[in-house]
């Protein structure tokens, strides 16, 4: 039985894992609230509605010492993401799910006693909240206890991104609490002020939050605490929903609306493409696909409808939040999950002891990686030599279907426009000396274009 070293800040309970199967265990501060809450059917009402991922209470000999009376069997999810890798409405999704979640509890006397956007996750169909002790009952007249988090994780980075620019969404890498406030506001046009909802929960918030700090320091005596009540507190509630609501994002990538004119394939090529990865899927039957260099999802599709659970990674954010908006109106098949990343510098390991949010890495193996014209731009645009690209894939999956794209092809020549022949190593003999470190080839096909297909099988066993 390991403990999840990203689950151990919160004294109510703690989340463990053994042979694939994910526990979580309720300590004495968190008991009356998780009977209270059971007794009463909060759990039940929010399961049935798809916003809670379900649990059943096992034995809590289960977790032996570890769980001193309550122990809870959950489904795991397919993959754990973070809020910098989501599309924008994504993240604007989840903060609506923690509103709707609010309006339901409240007058039921309870609410959420954190409003953490770490604690939503896809599980493979849609989003949901794991942290099932997030749940506590609702004290009486007070503010919302989450109030500052709900801002600063939710409402703060979806008001920058679509005020400003979307890839702030980095940001969260430096700051796992959330936006500061005051850098926030600082990051928001002067337009922003006009709204009169970011202006009473971002400027006016981030301006209390500052004076309440430097009281604080000054150790001076904190004024008596607002008294809420549950009609005030829904009404915050539903003028955060409008808030977060009303914010959008209208992706604009050149790269990705123009894809289809200028790919380098006739229709035989595509036809020939497209039936060979479909083939690769039905073979290989995995479970777990990484499409890296995914764009609009047009592949990630093909494995889905095989029956397999994909992530869909890209740098684009237009192409992410397309593909995304797709899968969630039901255009698109289900169990995909786009995320953004640069795949020359994926997502690291962060947090305390860089255990909390785990690396892409530590996220895998997938049984199957996708990397379809995609490896001639980490050359070229990233300088990452093919060998070192062989490592990489070699360490995160057990399968790789990989297109090469030669010297002589036109988007390889559009890359070398300004380089010349100051490159790295590139060409077919390279490519298979490299990737022969790593991988045995299972199949290959020649397309008309001149660029190639290859199963490889990795040597390794992951």
């Amino acid at each position: 039985m390991k403990a999840n070293p990203a689950s151990f800040r919160d004294p109510a309970g703690r989340v463990f894992e053994s042979d694939g199967e994910v526990y979580r265990a309720i300590y004495d501060a968190g008991m009356e609230d998780f009977r209270s809450a059971s007794r009463d059917g909060i759990y039940d009402i929010l399961i049935k509605k798809n916003l809670l991922i379900d649990h059943r209470e096992v034995a809590p000999e289960t977790l032996g010492e570890s769980c001193n009376a309550i122990c809870l069997r959950h489904p795991r999810v397919p993959m754990v993401s973070y809020p910098w890798e989501w599309p924008f409405s994504a993240l604007r999704d989840a903060a609506l799910l923690h509103l709707r979640i609010m309006e339901i509890l409240v007058p039921r006397g309870y609410w959420l006693r954190d409003a953490n956007a770490f604690n939503v996750q896809f599980d493979g169909e849609r989003l949901k909240l794991i942290d099932t002790l997030s749940i506590g009952r609702r004290e009486a007249d007070r503010p919302w206890v989450a109030y500052k988090q709900f801002c600063s994780q939710f409402l703060a980075p979806l008001a920058v991104a679509a005020k400003s620019d979307i890839r702030l969404f980095d940001l969260w890498r430096s700051n796992l609490e959330g936006f500061p406030l005051d850098l926030a506001v600082k990051l928001l046009p002067g337009s922003a002020r006009l709204n009169p909802r970011l202006y009473m929960h971002l400027y006016l918030h981030a301006r209390m939050q500052v004076s309440s700090d430097s009281k604080d320091q000054l150790h001076e005596t904190s004024p008596k605490e607002v008294r809420m009540s549950d009609t005030a507190l829904l009404g915050l509630v539903r003028s955060l929903r409008k808030a977060v609501a009303g914010l959008s994002y209208k992706p604009s990538s050149a790269i990705w609306q123009g894809y289809t004119e200028i790919r380098t394939y006739d229709e035989a090529d595509v036809k020939t493409k497209t039936r060979f990865i479909e083939q690769a899927i039905e073979r290989l039957e995995p479970s777990v696909v990484w499409d890296f260099g995914g764009n609009t999802g047009e592949f990630s599709e093909l494995a889905a409808r095989g029956g397999a659970f994909v992530v869909s990674v890209d740098s684009d954010p237009a192409c992410t939040e397309y593909l995304y908006q797709r899968v969630s109106s039901g255009e698109a098949a289900s169990g995909i999950l786009p995320l953004t990343m640069d795949l020359a510098n994926p997502s690291p390991a962060l947090g305390f002891n860089q255990e909390e949010r785990q690396g892409l890495r530590e996220r895998g193996p997938a049984d199957l990686l996708l990397g379809l014209a995609l490896i001639h731009h980490l050359v070229f645009s990233s300088s990452v030599p093919l060998e070192r690209v062989a490592q990489w894939f070699g360490q995160l999956s057990r399968r790789l279907l990989i297109e090469f794209v030669p010297e002589t092809d036109p988007m390889v020549r559009k890359l070398l426009v300004n380089r010349g022949d100051d490159h790295l190593p590139y060409s077919l003999e390279v490519f298979r000396n490299a990737f022969d470190t790593e991988f045995e080839v299972e199949q290959e096909q020649a397309l008309g274009n001149g660029r190639r297909l290859f199963v490889l099988k990795n040597k390794a066993e992951l």
